[in-house]
């Protein structure tokens, strides 16, 4: 009977040998090309041994195409030699999947991520948490090809699996925690958001770390949720998120807490000020976190309170610009007038850019006062929505002696596309009826 000679990698001689004389002679091209000469040759030796290292690095540095076809080649050793789904493909073709990404080709980013879930599952079980990096990739590439609710359905898949694995204080979940909890504050779902902080932060009770820095994260997501519900972003474009839930936490939901999100920051200075090595810069941004709080909901003596207490603080910082930092006021809050509604396609004509510019005060409480328009161009046509978003928005005062002053002459300049309507066009009969 005759056997297959295997190397101390575990691959057949074969494919080794045959993706190293394809790798060796790429290395060799490429070498040419880069200025590492000083590269010490253990590394360059561990490169040899490891190729898939080196295409990872050049990935990050973007040589995609290089990248693309060498790992082509290389899952088609394996392929050929061993098996489809050989564990060993797992890598490769999720490194495919990120130098497609590179290159804006999402569709065949997904098909490789969705292979290397594949194998994942098949080689290490239906709930390896060895799937999740991957899993991530794959709700990236649904995102960036428009589809946010498989896009979802992935990311919320992923913490599943992450779940179904450890314990439910276990603080491996952590990271998979905050990844969903970010998720859904970036697809304008806050409830969903604050249910899987509020897990998290349960997580750190049970691991006695609700005091130490680790909770600090969790606590301004908590915060966080709270300030998107009092000031949620519109005017946005289109783009399907309002839809999406998550059946996985089905908790109470409570509108605009002011307290709870105090609480949190509150906490978060607290946890900054016991540490037992002073941290003067996380302590000053802490406190100046809780009072642009206390200005966007408008309770302004607190605010001034803690904007001097900030102000203080940073005078002791050693090389720190204090004047500097507090000389302008610092936008907190802005819904961005986005464009007007084009007409309809048989009245459209071709994209033109216009803009509207004001000038406007921000006043020792942050609020914009004294506005006027300065120019438009189509004169009326976006002058009431960005005036009208300037009346929302919310600014940390300037500070003068950690004093808030009023602050003149601002200047706003929106530019947005829109189409004019053509008044000639040929009215279809769905437009008719």
């Amino acid at each position: 009977m005759q056997t297959t000679a295997t190397s101390v990698t575990g691959k057949p001689e074969s494919t080794l040998s045959s993706a190293l004389t394809i790798f060796l002679v790429s290395l060799l091209l490429f070498a040419a090309a880069r200025s590492t000469a000083e590269t010490p040759i253990e590394e360059m030796l561990n490169e040899i041994a490891d190729p898939l290292s080196q295409i990872e690095r050049q990935i990050e540095t973007q040589e995609y195409a290089f990248a693309i076809a060498w790992l082509g080649r290389y899952i088609r050793e394996i392929e050929s030699s061993q098996n489809h789904f050989n564990p060993e493909l797992i890598r490769p073709m999720t490194l495919l999947g990120d130098a497609l990404m590179g290159q804006g080709d999402y569709a065949r980013a997904l098909e490789q991520y969705q292979r290397a879930v594949h194998l994942s599952r098949v080689n290490e079980g239906l709930n390896a948490p060895g799937q999740v990096a991957i899993v991530y990739r794959e709700a990236d590439a649904y995102r960036r090809l428009g589809d946010y609710e498989l896009a979802n359905a992935r990311e919320e898949y992923a913490y599943h699996v992450l779940r179904r694995g450890y314990d439910p204080t276990d603080e491996a979940l952590l990271p998979g925690m905050l990844h969903l909890a970010r998720w859904y504050e970036a697809t304008g779902n806050p409830f969903s958001a604050r249910a899987v902080y509020e897990d998290a932060f349960r997580v750190v009770v049970a691991n006695g770390k609700d005091e130490t820095v680790a909770a600090i994260p969790i606590l301004q997501g908590i915060a966080r949720t709270y300030r998107i519900e009092r000031f949620p972003p519109y005017y946005a474009a289109a783009a399907a998120t309002a839809d999406l839930t998550s059946a996985a936490f089905d908790q109470p939901v409570a509108v605009n807490n002011f307290p709870a999100g105090e609480r949190a920051l509150q906490r978060i200075v607290q946890i900054w000020q016991s540490q037992d090595e002073a941290q003067p810069v996380a302590v000053a941004e802490s406190v100046l976190d809780l009072a642009d709080w206390y200005t966007l909901f408008d309770k302004t003596s607190r605010a001034e309170t803690l904007y001097e207490h900030a102000y203080g603080l940073m005078t002791e910082i050693t090389d720190f610009d204090t004047v500097s930092y507090f000389a302008e006021p610092k936008l907190l809050y802005f819904p961005s007038p986005g464009n007007p509604k084009p007409p309809p396609l048989n009245y459209r004509g071709e994209a033109t850019s216009g803009y509207v510019e004001v000038s406007y005060q921000v006043t020792n409480t942050g609020y914009v006062r004294n506005m006027e328009t300065i120019a438009s161009e189509p004169e009326g046509m976006m002058d009431f929505r960005v005036r009208k978003s300037l009346r929302l928005a919310r600014f940390r005062p300037m500070l003068i002696d950690g004093v808030p002053v009023d602050r003149e002459s601002h200047t706003y300049r929106h530019e947005f596309t829109y189409y004019p309507k053509v008044q000639d066009a040929q009215e279809s009969p769905s437009d008719a009826s």
